[in-house]
């Protein structure tokens, strides 16, 4: 029966002043129905911001609260968390420019589900990400809508901390399945369209990526470290030719083993529920609005530079490559692919191509990862050079600290040479 046809129409409240309008515009049939089957109505919806709303770099995060009267007139209450484009034109422009959400829409409905049925065929149950749900009528906006994992004991581990070992090899398993998946799908479904293989590295997109991607900030500080010297005069001038090098990294390979990369993928973009030993049971991905189709080598610079514990960076990097090389193989095995398998030496020369991923993970993901929460986390004091933010993150003495071994590292394996 329908919530209309019981006196509630099943939309939210007008929202407070520093919500979006369109949100009490807002029913949740569908959604409801897909989480507990039918029920008699739908009593209220009441939107939440978010408490992370200061980790949230391009979008609206809300937690919506739904009440529910089932058929014996109990009530059970729900909760979705609903992602949505910001209010703020220029953010919204960006995201709208570099089709983000709609990728993101096409990743959670379409390419997912067909990763998890790839398994299903093959007998092994997995689940990557949040299910996800749509509301009942178009909002004129962007949207997600998804399960809330928190109600199922789901959480971030401390991306301050960085994760360790145990956790690493935790989201390295579930990477590994999520790429043999994708590699699969393009044997099975087709190429993935050109959002994912060119995605925001086009010409078109050249100035943005400039905006985006300017080092002055993060060099300016790189010249006052301690034996930076050598390393800042080899990055001096990086601006003049970063974007370049990137458009052409970027252009995947035919010729070698490629997946769909998550493109994001760090601490606040891994969700981990433990029982009650604290012992993980399940690790799920969420964001995945930039997905790039390439070089494996890209998730696993992110990954492994931007969220393993400062002591596993550089001192366990092989052998995180090595666990996550040995689970794709097993996976790729699995679900039957058919081409050559991927040579672990291959890895390492792809690791070893794309030295550029690497530096842009550490100037530019790091610092934000490892910055204390702050209530102006946004795309554009990311992009704004003179910013406090900038300024907080490149002078932050845990991340100086952290780049005193990193950055010799990368420079002693040849990364940084990439001019």
């Amino acid at each position: 029966m329908s919530a209309a046809t019981n006196g509630h129409d099943g939309a939210t409240p007008a929202p407070p002043s520093n919500l979006p309008e369109w949100l009490s515009k807002i029913t949740l049939e569908k959604a409801v129905r897909a989480q507990i089957g039918d029920f008699e109505k739908i009593i209220s919806v009441k939107p939440e911001q978010d408490s992370s709303a200061g980790e949230n770099y391009s979008s609206l995060f809300l937690r919506l609260l739904v009440d529910v009267e089932l058929f014996d007139h109990t009530t059970k209450s729900l909760s979705f968390v609903l992602k949505a484009q910001p209010s703020n034109e220029v953010m919204a422009a960006i995201l709208g420019r570099l089709k983000l959400f709609h990728k993101e829409e096409l990743m959670y409905h379409s390419i997912i589900p067909k990763y998890e049925q790839l398994y299903a065929d093959v007998g092994k149950t997995i689940q990557f990400a949040p299910k996800a749900f749509k509301v009942d009528r178009d909002l004129g906006v962007d949207y997600i809508l998804l399960e809330d994992l928190q109600k199922k004991n789901f959480k971030n581990a401390n991306r301050l901390a960085g994760l360790d070992l145990i956790h690493m090899q935790r989201v390295l398993e579930k990477l590994a399945a999520f790429h043999a998946a994708s590699a699969c799908y393009v044997e099975k479904h087709g190429f993935f369209g050109e959002e994912f293989t060119v995605g925001v590295f086009s010409e078109a997109n050249r100035q943005l990526l400039q905006e985006f991607n300017a080092s002055g900030a993060f060099l300016s500080q790189l010249k006052k470290w301690k034996n930076a010297a050598k390393i800042y005069e080899k990055l001096a001038d990086s601006d003049n030719y970063l974007v370049d090098r990137l458009l052409e990294d970027q252009q995947f390979n035919a010729r070698e083993f490629n997946v769909l990369n998550h493109g994001d993928c760090w601490a606040n973009n891994v969700m981990f529920q433990h029982d009650a030993f604290g012992t993980i049971k399940e690790t799920l991905f969420v964001d995945f609005q930039v997905g790039k189709y390439g070089s494996p080598a890209n998730d696993l610079y992110y990954l492994i530079l931007s969220s393993a514990a400062p002591e596993l960076k550089t001192a366990k990097f092989d052998y995180l490559v090595r666990f996550y090389f040995d689970n794709l193989i097993e996976n790729l095995k699995l679900l039957k692919y058919h081409r050559p398998l991927p040579k672990l030496k291959n890895l390492h020369a792809a690791l070893f191509r794309n030295g550029l991923a690497a530096y842009m993970v550490v100037s530019k993901v790091l610092p934000v990862v490892m910055l204390d929460k702050t209530n102006n986390a946004n795309l554009e004091s990311c992009m704004n050079d003179e910013s406090k933010m900038k300024v907080a993150m490149f002078t932050n003495p845990k991340y100086v600290q952290v780049m005193s071994e990193v950055l010799p590292w990368l420079d002693n394996r040849g990364l940084l040479d990439w001019k």
